[in-house]
């Protein structure tokens, strides 16, 4: 990329420097100083993840507390960091090895990528991963061809469960997504998105195959949209909320769309992205909002763009950030438009947008770099250079509570 001699990239004058924040305990007869640890900790459970790490600079004491592995269980966990690979293949899922990247700052322990606590096996492919559990294919060592169970495992506590066949075959299923949000229930639900096989290429939904932990059944429904709805295969994202499952879609070249189903499969909804969905977005969880980023373009001007859905019944998309790109990465070329990669040094990638605060990761360029931009601050930084990073990458926040329904 180039860079004016007389001016630093954008992420280089976003830089802050490294503040050593002092540690003192709190003011003497205070009410804190007269309360437990336990019952300290039982108020820090309540807080959002965003707001205990900054609690972590009151006191070594504090610190000490909300890092101790025994209360892990109870306390909200910041996003460690993302899974990926290093392959590329024709399904949105990960290949082994598989690789974790960690945020700088953001104290995680080692996380078992090869899935080596599940039983022996030929191969474990990660599909996805929602607040902390995994949804894997799992190859058993004594199976043949391509013949695999569903597993849905915490690699944080190495507990894991393998779920029955749905009885769908696997050409028939389009994409296979985890819905789990542990604020609402401590069970999970699979989803299987099954598609007609008319159009080989671009088939179109007909139908979702729904398994609960807490029933140990599936059960399978007939879509319920009358537009001819199909998976986008590339770029694919889907979305676990307010026990909704979201994912991408497009309606047969008319328009990209935002597709919605229920865990019992009974609630369809389909709306409009913003802009038309002229140019590939990316969504995400945040805040406990649904949250759509991607490039809007306006003459010679490109800007990145961030939308919150406003509420399910209007379809409203409220604009909550805007910036030009030129400001992020000195050249307005760093970006995706209508599908074509405009990008002078290499392509651009979404990563995740922080489930508890206002920032964006992607990466650009030949050297796969890893940035992170700040909403607030207005400010871009390089994070690493993801080598062998490929889509997709899946992001990943601990969790350490022990589940029923993983029984192993």
């Amino acid at each position: 990329m180039s860079i004016p001699a007389d001016r630093s990239p954008p992420w280089e004058e976003g830089r802050t420097s490294n503040r050593v924040r002092s540690s003192s305990t709190p003011p003497s007869g205070t009410a804190v100083e007269g309360l437990t640890d336990d019952l300290l900790v039982e108020i820090l459970s309540r807080v959002p993840a965003k707001s205990l790490c900054r609690f972590k600079c009151v006191s070594n004491n504090w610190l000490s507390l909300i890092d101790h592995p025994d209360h892990r269980k109870k306390l909200p966990q910041a996003l460690a960091g993302f899974l990926h690979s290093s392959s590329t293949t024709y399904e949105w899922r990960l290949e082994a090895p598989i690789h974790f990247t960690s945020f700088p700052g953001r104290r995680c322990p080692p996380i078992d990528t090869s899935c080596t606590f599940l039983p022996s096996h030929r191969r474990v492919d990660i599909l996805d991963c929602c607040n902390g559990l995994l949804l894997c294919r799992w190859y058993d060592i004594s199976s043949e061809g391509d013949e695999f169970r569903y597993v849905v495992c915490n690699p944080a506590t190495e507990k894991w469960t393998v779920l029955p066949g749905s009885g769908k075959a696997t050409k028939e299923v389009g994409a296979v997504c985890l819905g789990f949000d542990p604020a609402m229930s401590s069970h999970f639900h699979v989803f299987e998105l099954v598609t007609d096989q008319v159009f080989y290429w671009d088939p179109d939904i007909v139908g979702v195959a729904v398994y609960s932990s807490e029933t140990g059944r599936w059960v399978y429904k007939e879509k319920r949209w009358d537009a001819h709805i199909r998976l986008i295969s590339h770029d694919f994202a889907s979305v676990f909320l307010s026990g909704y499952l979201h994912f991408q879609a497009d309606r047969r070249e008319l328009s990209t769309c935002l597709a919605v189903v229920d865990t019992e499969g009974e609630t369809w909804m389909d709306f409009d992205v913003p802009d038309g969905g002229l140019i590939d977005g990316f969504i995400q969880r945040s805040q406990d909002r649904l949250h759509y980023a991607s490039f809007h373009v306006d003459g010679a001007v490109i800007r990145l763009v961030v939308y919150v859905l406003e509420n399910y019944e209007s379809k409203e998309w409220i604009l909550k950030h805007s910036v030009e790109t030129s400001c992020l990465f000195g050249v307005i070329e760093y970006c995706l438009v209508g599908g074509v990669d405009y990008s002078m040094d290499g392509g651009f990638d979404w990563v995740a947008i922080d489930p508890e605060c206002n920032l964006l990761f992607f990466t650009i360029g030949w050297e796969n770099k890893l940035m992170c931009y700040s909403m607030d601050r207005r400010q871009v930084k390089i994070i690493s250079k993801l080598v062998d990073g490929k889509l997709p990458y899946l992001p990943y926040v601990p969790l350490y509570a022990e589940l029923q329904s993983l029984r192993n």
